[in-house]
């Protein structure tokens, strides 16, 4: 039989121990929404803007024929003769720029 004294001890390494591993996995991920609604709408329009582009990119090779992607001239000249599609420009430039700054450590 081990002392109770001896117990305490062990159980309090135990303890260190699994605080130690604790502190360690919450430093590699962060917890969600930890992150400002800046940078989650920046992520959220990136994601959006991928999906476009692989999306054009898939249809192309369906159709089998170049003129079926878009470039992003075309894009940017069709939204800018509308007024609501400055409005959409203006969002996505902000969400880039809210993007960039984050990756610039100037924003989390």
């Amino acid at each position: 039989m081990t002392s109770p004294k001896k117990q305490d001890k062990a159980q309090a390494k135990r303890e260190k121990k699994a605080a130690k591993a604790a502190s360690k996995a919450g430093k590699r991920q962060s917890p969600p929404g930890g992150a400002s609604p800046a940078v989650r709408y920046a992520e959220f329009v990136r994601g959006c803007l991928y999906v476009l582009l692989g999306g054009s990119l898939i249809v192309a090779l369906v159709l089998g024929h170049r003129g079926a992607i878009l470039s992003l001239d075309d894009v940017i000249d069709s939204l800018f003769a509308a007024w609501a599609g400055k409005v959409v420009l203006a969002l996505i430039g902000l969400a880039l720029l809210l993007y960039g700054l984050k990756y610039l450590r100037l924003i989390r």
